[in-house]
């Protein structure tokens, strides 16, 4: 009888721990990256966001500016030690930091940029957009 316990608590043990992947993964609490560096790449303020090196940079397009976020790999918002950008070849423009965001007026038939930031730990960040 001590065996037959014995062997039942065992293939019940083994079924549990079979089945812990299956009931992590369907459940939802696999393999994520919640909360941990670079599981966020949505574009939070609509516009198009792209990955320069560690860093995250949100570029949002109007008719007459261009608003820049630059964040860090957990989307913690970062001033740029320096900001500016050229259009379609012509002269460098410096961007003017408003509350959490870079911004810079843009020529209207400008076709495209090369923006150029730099970070506190010296990094050039360079982006041709589009």
């Amino acid at each position: 009888m001590k065996s037959l316990l014995a062997h039942g608590a065992a293939v019940v043990v083994g079924l549990v721990l079979f089945a812990m992947p299956f009931l992590q993964y369907g459940l939802g609490g696999g393999h994520t990256h919640a909360g941990g560096p670079h599981s966020d790449h949505g574009a939070r303020h609509g516009g198009h966001l792209v990955m320069l090196h560690d860093y995250h940079l949100e570029l949002v397009e109007h008719r007459d500016s261009v608003e820049l976020y630059l964040s860090d790999s957990f989307r913690r918002p970062l001033k740029p030690a320096s900001c500016t950008v050229a259009y379609d070849g012509r002269p460098r423009t410096l961007c003017e930091w408003r509350s959490h965001r870079s911004v810079v007026s843009k020529p209207i038939d400008a076709q495209s940029g090369l923006y150029q930031l730099s970070v506190g730990d010296g990094e050039p960040l360079t982006l041709k957009f589009p």
